[in-house]
């Protein structure tokens, strides 16, 4: 429901309801069809009040798509230094086919000296 139709609504519900108060008060010397007919008129009121609001309510637990954009510079030189892996002991050449995934860890077996050991990154800070 769009939020002019909820506010005419909301509105006429507002006459409506000061518009039975008004009965209702007249019904006071006893006529008693004024009091009634006050009675339906808030009555209505308070339904057209209790309809806007269960609107609302199922219309804001409805899930909303939020698009968002986000513009991000990169800084730096762009080249890339590729290092040759070394053996920790004899100081060998090792290749990729030296290196095993083991357990989320990388294990190296130099070729060479037939060292092992987990291969560990260097913080990047």
């Amino acid at each position: 429901m769009n939020k002019l139709l909820s506010g005419l609504i909301t509105v006429l519900a507002i006459f409506l309801i000061l518009l039975g108060g008004i009965f209702i008060i007249a019904g006071v010397d006893g006529a008693y069809e004024n009091i009634a007919i006050g009675a339906v008129m808030v009555v209505v009121a308070i339904g057209l009040l209790f309809y806007i609001y269960r609107v609302e309510k199922i219309e804001a637990a409805k899930p909303k798509l939020v698009n968002q954009t986000f513009n991000v510079q990169m800084s730096g030189s762009g080249k890339l230094d590729q290092k040759q892996l070394t053996c920790r002991s004899c100081g060998a050449p090792l290749e990729d086919k030296d290196l095993r995934v083991v357990q989320g860890g990388i294990m190296v077996k130099c070729p060479y000296c037939g060292t092992v050991y987990a291969l560990e990154e260097a913080p990047k800070w």
